[in-house]
């Protein structure tokens, strides 16, 4: 799955409602809200790809990732053009993800609970890093803190999924109404 679905966080909602043995159209929709956020990053990132031919772009959008829109919009908010740096980026963290994927295939059950490591706080980890250096105005500081407090509250109440989806939701219709 890690070498065609290059989406970690739909990855592990998708795993976590097969375990429990939701109906295939909830796991499919739950996919696709999860994944609608990548509309948002794809138009952010519209100008900087718009000379690529049509077989360019879809490629790039493969790689599109919270982190790789991350790397990319930060180079270009310091000036950057060169696409070079994203399809770099990118394109090495699909590499990397999919050899800790058969690592973690290979050792994994070595490791045993990998709770126990912190391993299980690394997605969130890597979502408040880039929260953090996205923060450029004191409404980013908002938006991000009433989103967290949202996914934090829902999470709380174990709906882990649900909390990703409406945090990913809520924070864009957050930003628009804060900027106003």
């Amino acid at each position: 799955m890690s070498l065609l679905v290059f989406a970690g966080a739909s990855q592990f909602a998708m795993v976590q409602l097969f375990s429990q043995s939701a109906p295939i159209p909830i796991v499919i929709a739950s996919v696709l809200f999860i994944n609608l956020r990548h509309l948002l990053m794809a138009t952010s990132l519209r100008p900087q790809l718009r000379r690529l031919p049509l077989a360019r772009r879809l490629f790039a959008a493969f790689f599109l990732t919270d982190e790789s829109f991350a790397m990319a919009t930060g180079h270009f908010r310091r000036g950057g053009r060169s696409l070079a740096y994203y399809f770099t980026f990118a394109i090495a963290l699909y590499v990397l993800w999919n050899l800790a994927t058969v690592m973690g295939i290979v050792v994994g059950g070595a490791i045993g609970d990998p709770r126990r490591f912190g391993v299980d706080f690394a997605i969130s980890a890597t979502f408040i890093g880039i929260v953090v250096l996205a923060i450029r105005r004191p409404a980013d500081i908002l938006i991000a803190f009433i989103a967290a407090l949202v996914a934090g509250a829902l999470a709380l109440a174990r709906a882990s999924t649900i909390a990703v989806i409406t945090a990913g939701a809520l924070a864009p219709v957050i930003a628009v109404f804060a900027r106003r």
